[in-house]
């Protein structure tokens, strides 16, 4: 976008009007060099006095000389091929709950012979034993794994409790171990290797998770761009129009920026994408639309001026009315119906592996990193980057059981990570943040909802409008602002 068009968008908002779509599209097609400030300031001049404060295409069209109004505006033209989304894992269909007794029991074992399979494939733990063999036997050196149900301190050490279908061991880990065994989840996956001591004492020498390896991310051959968004709250007295209505015109060419724009062939929404009914108390005074349905068709209608050629994925969060408990389905076409009538919108449950042009992309609401930060020492709702790099240690998106993740009792846990995604992008905690680790693009995506009374209390500041874009040929992050203070480059 052009310093004269951001000045002349400025100078409007600052008396107070908007420009509608119309009215932009005719200005950015101006040749180089028109005073768009001027024109702008000549239509606020016209309207002065009255009520109406959006500036209208007759707006402008009244203060523009006719043979500027002449010139054909310049046509987006799309590089590269288009897109497709494959969906490698999608829970929808493979939801199938049992009786919480039964079902819990079946998940936690499936879970445990899962993560031993992922733990085994480390050349370091190879030889992992059973608890019930360590009965009666020599344990200096031995290692055993399980899930670890219970973490306490004692005497100025760290006491973990871990279970594996065999039984349970008590393993003491001095203050040598003792910031690793409090960094790892309740629930999690844990490898130890030990050393007997006094009284029969048993002692941590090592302790590992399954973790990710060192490892290239597959790339795409060619050049093209994934924009990943969460958290709209379509529906939310603070959910920022303006700001969406920005970033669909820059999708649409509109705000200059078209060597990307020209490029990008994904757009991926990680949740939330309305902000729902009877979510938390009160929440009723909040909405600027309290019927589920009507929340979906607006966002249908924002998403619907998303260029055809851009492939839309859309899945669940906490927002949405699925259930809660995770996995979770894609959100009912008896719901957002107009949303499924949309031909270029793929609706997938959460989480879902995809690929974007050969890229492995998993995709995550991020309920749980509410529990991570809540208990793993150092961590903030600033980065929650860092937060999601503990779940790939983990190799678990949820592992606590109890707290405010809810998880349903399922024959086998969709929740662990499998395989090592390219890309792992959450949402949720409306705060963006970008790391590397271990070859994954981890990203959580910021929202397009204004901090919310819940967030002031909390001390939680959202990154707003600022949107993550991923060029997939070679994982770097590009960042666009679409607030009205800046136009271009996020911080």
């Amino acid at each position: 976008m052009s310093l004269e068009l951001m000045n002349a968008i400025s100078k409007a908002l600052s008396e107070g009007y908007q420009i509608d779509g119309e009215a932009f599209k005719l200005i950015s097609g101006l040749p180089p060099g028109t005073d768009v400030e001027l024109l702008v300031k000549n239509a606020i001049r016209k309207k002065s006095g009255g009520s109406d404060k959006v500036i209208r295409k007759a707006d402008i069209e009244q203060v523009t000389p006719q043979e500027l109004l002449a010139v054909q505006e310049p046509v987006l033209r799309v590089s590269g091929e288009a897109g497709e989304i494959e969906v490698v894992s999608d829970p929808t269909d493979q939801i199938a709950p049992a009786e919480a007794d039964i079902g819990f029991k079946k998940l936690f074992q499936d879970r445990y012979w899962r993560l031993l399979g992922i733990a085994r494939r480390r050349p370091d733990s190879r030889n992992i034993s059973n608890i019930e063999s360590m009965k009666g036997q020599k344990v200096d050196k031995m290692k055993v794994a399980g899930l670890l149900s219970s973490r306490n301190s004692k005497h100025g050490n760290i006491e973990l409790i871990i279970d594996d279908p065999t039984g349970s061991a008590r393993i003491l880990c001095n203050e040598e171990f003792a910031n690793i065994a409090v960094r790892i989840p309740l629930d999690s996956f844990v490898v130890a290797e030990l050393s007997g001591g006094k009284g029969g004492q048993i002692y941590a020498t090592s302790l590992t998770v399954p973790d990710v390896p060192s490892r290239k991310a597959t790339t795409s051959s060619h050049r093209g761009y994934a924009v990943l968004l969460s958290d709209l709250h379509i529906g939310s007295k603070m959910f920022l129009e303006d700001d969406f209505r920005r970033f669909i015109m820059w999708l649409n060419g509109k705000l200059g920026d078209i060597d990307i724009v020209s490029r990008v062939k994904y757009v991926v929404i990680a949740g939330d994408v309305i902000d729902g009914i009877g979510v938390y108390p009160g929440q009723e005074y909040q909405l600027s639309e309290r019927n589920l349905k009507k929340q979906y068709s607006l966002a249908a209608q924002m998403i619907s001026e998303i260029p055809k050629h851009i492939k839309v994925l859309v899945s669940p969060g906490n927002h949405d009315p699925v259930r809660q408990a995770l996995p979770q389905p894609a959100i009912s076409i008896d719901i957002a119906e107009e949303l499924y009538g949309l031909a270029n919108v793929k609706n997938v449950g959460n989480p879902s592996y995809v690929k974007l042009d050969g890229v492995n992309f998993l995709v995550y609401h991020g309920r749980s990193l509410d529990d991570i930060i809540a208990t793993v020492p150092n961590l903030s709702y600033d980065r929650p980057a860092a937060a999601m790099q503990v779940l790939l240690k983990a190799r678990h998106l949820a592992p606590m059981y109890g707290k405010r993740t809810a998880l349903s009792p399922e024959l086998r846990d969709m929740l662990v990570i499998d395989p090592v995604p390219d890309v792992f992008h959450s949402g949720h905690v409306h705060a963006i943040d970008v790391l590397d680790y271990r070859g994954t693009l981890v990203i959580n995506s910021g929202t397009f909802q204004a901090q919310t009374p819940f967030q002031a209390n909390m001390g939680m500041e959202p990154t707003c409008s600022i949107v993550p874009i991923v060029d997939l040929s070679t994982l770097e992050v590009l960042k666009r602002s679409f607030t009205k203070q800046v136009f271009g480059p996020g911080s």
